[in-house]
């Protein structure tokens, strides 16, 4: 499913609200290296494959979570520490869009993950590569 452009700027726009001290948002066309990698709720948990719910893969073009993953449809970064993003997810027999805002701490270590729509964010740990 592709999103027509103004749309996909419009919902993206959405993610970040209005913040009139934050920087102008610039669109990409990949998810930016500092977010790649494997994130999981406690440094503990860090293993190759889903094995927990928190499990979320972030590469260039795709996101995987536990139960689902798809490609990257949409991306926008409000300076170098916060991006907003539209996957299209699939799993478990379904697909369906899905917005989120993703922030990296001050060391790039940490991340905190946000769904459109639903109450309540997420913080997970960037894993060591193998």
């Amino acid at each position: 499913m592709l999103i027509p452009k103004i749309g996909a700027a419009l919902v993206l726009a959405a993610l970040f609200g209005a913040a009139p001290a934050a920087p102008a948002a610039e669109r990409l066309t990949l998810i930016p290296a500092a977010f790649q990698g494997l994130w999981m709720e406690q440094l503990r948990q860090c293993q190759p494959g889903p094995t927990d719910e928190s499990w979320l893969q972030i590469e260039a073009g795709r996101i995987s979570f536990y139960e689902s993953s798809g490609p990257v449809l949409a991306v926008v970064a409000r300076g170098a520490k916060e991006i907003a993003v539209i996957t299209e997810l699939s799993g478990e027999g379904s697909t369906w869009l899905h917005p989120l805002r993703l922030t990296l701490d001050g060391t790039g270590q940490r991340l905190t993950l946000e769904t459109v729509g639903v109450d309540g964010a997420m913080g997970r740990v960037r894993c060591p590569l193998p």
